[in-house]
Parts: C-alpha cells; structure tokens; sequence
C-alpha cells in the first residue's frame, strides 16, 4: 500500500513539474514565419541499398536548398544530410515511400542554424517535415523550429515555423 501511495506521489509531482513552464519560456517571444525552399544542387548522392525485398535504404545524401522566408533570420542557403528507409510506392512520382531523418544547416549574413529533422514520404508522394535548430552568431540562444510540406516529388517546399527568443 505504501508502495502505491509513494508511485501516486511520484507520478503527480512528475505530471505537475513537466506542465508547468520554465520561467524562461513562459517569457519566450515567439516570432512565426512562412515562405518556400527550393532545391539548388545535390553535393552527395549518398549510399544507396536496394534489397531484394524492395526496401532501399540511403546514408549521406547531401542537399542544397535556398530558402526564403518572411523573417530574414531564417532566410539563406540550407544544407541538409539525409538518410532514409523506403518502400515501394508504385503511385508515388519516384516509386518510393519511408521516412528521412537528418541534419540541416542554414547560413546568412546574420548568423547560423543547425539542427535535426524528421520527415515523411507517403505512399501518394506528400512530404512533411518537421525540424528544431539552435541559432549561432547573431542568433545565439535563439530555438527555431520548422515544418515542410510539398505535394509531389518536384517543386519548392511550403515552410512554415517559429523563433522562440528566450
């Protein structure tokens, strides 16, 4: 019984202290943003695996997007590395669908970002993507976070996101 009552406890302290807000980011700014990225150049094709299930899988592969966005902070070259596990998606523009997971980093005259990302290619070929980076230079200390979509295989992402300012 007491070991009971003493979990009951734990787990109400736990549930309060992880809802309760940081006093630095209850009075976080956050500054939200929209605008496109487009594809420039792949530097590395990565490694690609193709098994006989079907399945491919790809290390490495590294890209250049140019993003523009409605705050200027978080416009500028982005480079991501990705890796990848696929599917086969017949319907798909490239006949794949899996997961991606990676690093990107963005670079203008104000500063940097880098950070990690996840995404999606679905079996009727949409991506979404979702991303957190940390600012360097003139953005140190600033947390930013992204999320992509595009519907097909070519043409520009939709970006949109925000900058907490602690």
């Amino acid at each position: 019984m007491k070991h009971t009552k003493f979990l009951s406890m734990l787990v109400f302290v736990l549930v309060a202290v992880l809802l309760n807000p940081s006093p630095a980011m209850a009075k976080a700014q956050r500054t939200t943003f929209t605008g496109t990225s487009s594809f420039g150049e792949t530097l590395d094709a990565g490694a690609w695996t193709f098994l006989p299930s079907g399945n491919v899988l790809a290390r490495g592969i590294v890209e250049v997007y140019h993003d523009v966005n409605t705050d200027p902070r978080v416009t500028g070259e982005e480079t991501i590395v990705s890796n990848g596990n696929f599917r086969p998606a017949p319907s798909s523009e490239i006949g794949l669908a899996g997961h991606l997971w990676g690093t990107f980093h963005v670079v203008n005259e104000g500063g940097t970002w880098d950070g990690t990302f996840t995404s999606e290619i679905t079996e009727d070929g949409e991506y979404f993507y979702r991303g957190v980076a940390h600012g360097s230079g003139g953005y140190e200390g600033l947390v930013g976070h992204w999320e992509a979509y595009r519907n097909g295989h070519f043409g520009p992402f939709t970006l949109s996101g925000w900058i907490l300012e602690p």
